[in-house]
């Protein structure tokens, strides 16, 4: 994480360094907007098969779901703003998803694990969450490219890198026959039961990051696109983390109703394999999520903003006017 969080701010240092004198700098300094687009979770349970691989390489189409929003942004001259996003966003992993050709069988004897794609088709879990977040964010605009084309012939894009701090609040659940429940509640790892493993919290910190491309097309609205990664201080998002607990009776604490659902949903391999031909793989004390990397996600929307000439409300100043 500290590694991803320093070369995104050496990146967002290095623009300035490059900063164009080209004068350009925004008629209205405040803008107020929605977006809309799509997220993707990056976690044990999230992307492509396997665990732990990062950012975009680990899209998986199937588990994309949307996202949106409303923000608002205060322009400070032509290469600097801030802002603040409202966002709502669906968040989803599935390990059945590893099994894209279909060809894997939980109850075929293995000596080993093949790949990670057999071992999480295996391990059988599945989440999903509604997550919503509010977060602050300054942008970095290197670079103002003045076109023609907008208003009066006239129209301005604007490549940017951003970096904040936010927070979300999320509730994973899991499906059990056939209906979603809350996940948290269940301890399925043993959180609050066992010694040395803590309960999470379900409002978190994150930190968004990333970069995008604004078209302003007059003094009356502007269009974005843009990438935003959260990295997160929680590995919890989708429920999975660690290791299967060593005595599953730990769970008869929770009472006989949610000691039963906390069974089934802590172990699920046996779904695939009832005769427990490879239940080595899921036994207790293996390896049931990765504890090294916490939980993250990204957002790829459409933003769409309208400008609000505070002074004049209506006036006819013209935007994006050159300064000198």
């Amino acid at each position: 994480m500290q590694r991803t969080l320093l070369t995104w701010c050496l990146a967002l240092l290095g623009t300035t360094i490059g900063f164009s004198q080209n004068g350009y700098r925004p008629a209205y300094p405040l803008e107020i907007g929605i977006q809309v687009g799509t997220s993707q979770f990056l976690g044990d349970l999230g992307g492509q098969p396997g665990i732990g691989k990062g950012f975009i390489i680990d899209t998986d189409i199937s588990s994309v779901r949307p996202t949106f929003g409303i923000f608002g942004r205060y322009n400070i001259g032509g290469h600097f703003a801030l802002r603040a996003d409202m966002s709502y966003l669906q968040l989803h992993g599935d390990d059945r998803l590893a099994n894209n050709t279909g060809g894997f069988s939980g109850s075929t004897p293995r000596e080993f694990i093949p790949d990670a794609a057999w071992y999480r088709y295996y391990r059988n879990l599945n989440f999903k969450s509604d997550v919503f977040e509010m977060q602050v964010a300054a942008e970095i605009i290197p670079y103002n490219f003045e076109l023609g084309g907008g208003y009066k012939n006239y129209s301005v894009i604007s490549p940017y890198g951003f970096i904040g701090v936010g927070f979300f609040a999320y509730q994973p659940k899991g499906l059990y026959n056939g209906s979603w429940v809350e996940l948290k509640p269940l301890r399925t790892e043993g959180q609050g039961l066992v010694d040395g493993r803590a309960e999470y919290q379900l409002v978190q910190l994150n930190i968004p990051m990333g970069f995008g491309v604004k078209w302003m097309y007059n003094d009356s609205w502007a269009l974005c696109l843009e990438v935003n990664h959260r990295m997160t201080f929680t590995d919890y998002i989708d429920d999975v983390s660690t290791d299967y607990v060593l005595d599953e009776s730990v769970f008869d604490q929770l009472g006989p109703g949610e000691s039963i659902i906390a069974k089934s949903m802590a172990r699920r391999s046996g779904e695939l394999d009832s005769g427990g031909v490879n239940s080595i793989v899921t036994a207790p004390g293996a390896q049931r999520g990765d504890p090294k990397d916490n939980d993250a996600y990204y957002t790829v929307t459409v933003r769409f903003s309208f400008y609000l000439d505070t002074e004049n409300m209506g006036g006819s100043r013209r935007y994006g006017c050159p300064v000198w």
